[in-house]
């Protein structure tokens, strides 16, 4: 067991190491990262209340490129090797066929999660960012009651927009130095640099309000307040379990197709599994149609951008309940792979 589970730590992180530093993931989680802090600048409307747009835009990006970095990360880390060859001699080491597709899942997971903290950091930042109806409080404009912040309005935090779009492109710069100077992987770096620069943000916007001023200066009023919606937390770790499940189902694709295929399998899944209330209308759990939607995973279990209109929240159960669920499907699409990986002549 303790040699199995050295091999599967092992496996996986090399999986992580080799899958963030082709460009396509860094470019993945760049896109990703500024398409959410870039909501906020080109918001017309409120659509009923403030921060919607931004959040819901977030979680969106949040699946759909977390769905294409899955895919691709899947390519490369297991179609590839085994086009290259490098499957056959890991499993000659000896390494079991179900370790190494248990492990490549695992690394394509860790990608995930640290794409996933990046892209809920921007989506926290982009929805305090995003114009906010704001009440004056006295005892913060003790400076001049003739500025513009005095009077109750529609806010617009630029400045956190602006420092996290600046993080970016420090955490770009720094990568390129680091290869430059100690000749380290630029990917490496600037995948992982640019989701610490949005989470380093997130902690230090609470050190100043809406208006850009500092709390530290201001007297009579707490000196670090977050003014983050963090309820968009328990919605975007239902997001993580439907990549998860599309990390799953991407390995054991990838045992048999190429990254193309898979990207196109996925991409149906995810448009069945949305439509999924629509699909089994009125259909008998015995009908071709209830067959089929009981294989098919229930995406819209996952997406609960509604739950949090107008003040409303996920509970905790109802994540328990979606992490059970997306387990039990990951192992349904993990042992098929492993299965269709036994019958693959490697030679």
């Amino acid at each position: 067991m303790k040699r199995t589970l050295q091999q599967i730590f092992a496996i996986a992180k090399a999986t992580v190491l080799e899958s963030v530093q082709p460009p396509i993931a860094f470019l993945i989680l760049t896109a990703g990262v500024v398409s959410v802090l870039l909501v906020p600048v080109f918001q017309f409307h409120r659509f009923s209340e403030d921060g919607r747009l931004a959040r819901d835009s977030g979680l969106s990006c949040m699946l759909v490129f977390g769905l294409v970095l899955a895919v691709t990360t899947a390519g490369n880390a297991v179609a590839a090797e085994i086009r290259r060859g490098t499957a056959a001699a890991i499993i000659g080491k000896p390494v079991s066929r179900t370790v190494f597709i248990v492990s490549k899942w695992l690394g394509i997971c860790g990608v995930l999660l640290i794409f996933w903290l990046g892209i809920t950091a921007a989506t926290l930042l982009a929805e305090r960012g995003s114009s906010h109806f704001v009440m004056p409080d006295v005892s913060e404009h003790t400076h001049s009651d003739n500025c513009g912040c005095c009077s109750p309005g529609h806010v617009s935090d630029t400045l956190t927009l602006t420092l996290a779009m600046c993080g970016v492109g420090l955490a770009m710069l720094f990568a390129a130095l680091r290869q430059y100077v100690g000749r380290r992987r630029f990917g490496v770096s600037a995948f992982i640099g640019i989701t610490v620069s949005q989470l380093c943000m997130v902690g230090l916007c609470g050190c100043y309000s809406r208006h850009g001023r500092l709390r530290l200066l201001q007297k009579g009023v707490p000196s670090y307040v977050s003014e983050l919606d963090w309820r968009i937390l328990a919605a975007a770790l239902l997001v993580l379990f439907a990549l998860m499940l599309f990390a799953a189902l991407a390995t054991a694709l990838a045992t048999r197709l190429q990254t193309g295929p898979t990207l196109a399998i996925c991409v149906l899944m995810l448009f069945i599994g949305l439509a999924g209330d629509a699909f089994t209308l009125n259909a008998s759990p015995l009908s071709w149609r209830g067959l089929l939607a009981g294989l098919m995973p229930d995406i819209q279990h996952f997406w609960m951008c509604d739950a949090l209109s107008h003040g409303g929240r996920i509970a905790w159960s109802y994540l328990a309940d979606a992490a059970v669920y997306a387990l039990s499907c990951c192992a349904m699409f993990l042992t098929a792979g492993c299965v269709a990986f036994r019958l693959r002549d490697l030679g």
